[in-house]
């Protein structure tokens, strides 16, 4: 005994002969009802087979409903194209984005193209609200969408997105985007109903001048986030989005400023205040950024995307004198990052001077020009420990370290390596060969 039902959601017409013709959309038995769909088209078919002598009347039963075919019309259609379209910004600055069937199952075998022309000095801003396509791993080598910041697939990639996808939102670095959605051609049918997004054309959003003027990146997709790499020892400024002008009320930004990490360099980063104005509104509880703030992070934290344990949070506003601005700040490591939010009241900003330090993680009281000169005094501390730059890591080459250990008039000093390997060569060994 048999009992099934065809599903045939892709019909370009009413034609007898259209069905079969028409995308199998999937063969239906048992308790589980099939998903949601959407027609492609202007119509569904539903083909039901039985060959028991006798059927109950409750055997399936559903709804239906006829919506407008012009919300999946985002824009102009692209001609000879199914699902293409070119979005501009003089015709609808704002709008909604759907994969073709949404939120019904969506066809396979499809390439769809969306392409968003703004006016000069123009940003797109798009945010998924729903993002659910086949998932075929971390490369997304099936179905996915893939955002290029401009107008075709010679673009730079934004990324490439499958899965579900949650909090995803992406702003475009001029007026032109371009996302392309695709699905594979395939013999069964997914179960995943595509996405849902809104869209902004907008003059408003971050100007990325910023950044593209002082040495930085900005990192593609955000608003205003930037990185920021060593160039051995360098250094440099950043500053707060909109400099020199007052910044930009509700806007978030991340710098993510990385020293070198290497066999041969490991560096740690000083950031250096010399403006600093971010208001902390009226009557606020001590100690806190009830607005604006910005947070620092000097372990690393943005590995594994530990936000909230930030090392310091810092507002308020610098009138004068030698502690009108943040004290210096040290990273522990070769990261430092910094989250600024400006918040709803409006402020002069920041600009920080940051620098790029060999680090030798050596105990003692370090040169302050940064060189590799380590002093011991007995005042400080009668006992302690030294060692080699990196130790137990390898040392790096071509590095000269002075380690000066000074006693007071009645005291001598006695040194005793625990550990010693060190590379000797023939011509220049005084007592014999180490290591």
């Amino acid at each position: 005994m048999h009992e099934y039902m065809d599903i045939y959601s892709e019909m370009a017409s009413l034609e007898a002969g259209e069905l079969v013709n028409s995308a199998f959309g999937g063969r239906y038995c048992g308790p589980i009802p099939p998903r949601r769909r959407v027609s492609l088209h202007r119509a569904v078919a539903l083909s039901f087979y039985t060959d028991k002598a006798y059927t109950p009347p409750t055997l399936f039963t559903g709804t239906y409903r006829f919506i407008n075919a012009s919300e999946f019309e985002v824009g102009t259609p692209v001609p000879n194209t199914l699902c293409s379209f070119v979005i501009e910004a003089s015709k609808r600055k704002t709008g909604l984005l759907l994969s073709p069937t949404y939120p019904g199952i969506y066809p396979k075998d499809m390439t769809c193209n969306y392409l968003f022309s703004g006016q000069p000095g123009q940003r797109i801003r798009l945010e998924f609200r729903d993002f659910d396509l086949f998932f075929g791993g971390p490369h997304c080598p099936f179905d996915w969408v893939r955002v290029y910041d401009g107008p075709d697939n010679s673009s730079a990639v934004i990324g490439t997105y499958c899965g579900q996808q949650r909090n995803l939102v992406l702003y475009s670095s001029d007026e032109r985007l371009l996302v392309t959605f695709y699905t594979l051609p395939r013999a069964a049918s997914t179960q995943n109903r595509g996405f849902k997004g809104i869209f902004e054309f907008s003059e408003s959003f971050v100007k990325l001048d910023f950044i593209s003027k002082h040495d930085a990146e900005h990192i593609r997709g955000s608003e205003c986030d930037q990185k920021i790499l060593s160039k051995k020892e360098s250094t440099g400024f950043v500053y707060h989005p909109n400099y020199p002008f007052p910044y930009i009320q509700k806007v978030v930004c991340r710098y993510f400023i990385y020293g070198m990490q290497d066999s041969q360099n490991l560096e740690r980063v000083r950031l250096e205040f010399q403006n600093f104005s971010i208001p902390k509104g009226y009557n606020p509880k001590p100690d806190t950024c009830p607005d604006g703030y910005l947070k620092v992070y000097l372990r690393g934290q943005e590995a594994t995307d530990s936000y909230d344990k930030h090392d310091a949070e810092l507002c308020g506003e610098g009138v004068g004198g030698v502690d009108a601005f943040p004290p210096p700040l040290l990273s522990d490591g070769p990261r430092l990052v910094m989250v600024f939010s400006s918040g709803e009241l409006q402020g002069r900003g920041f600009k920080a001077k940051y620098t790029f330090e060999t680090e030798y993680r050596v105990p003692g009281t370090a040169a302050p020009g940064g060189e590799c000169a380590f002093t011991y005094r007995s005042e400080a501390k009668k006992r302690g420990e030294f060692n080699s730059p990196r130790y137990p890591s390898n040392y790096p080459s071509h590095t000269n370290c002075t380690y000066t250990l000074d006693a007071t008039p009645n005291e001598q000093v006695t040194v005793v390596f625990d550990h010693f390997k060190v590379r000797a060569d023939a011509w220049n060994a005084t007592a014999g060969f180490y290591g």
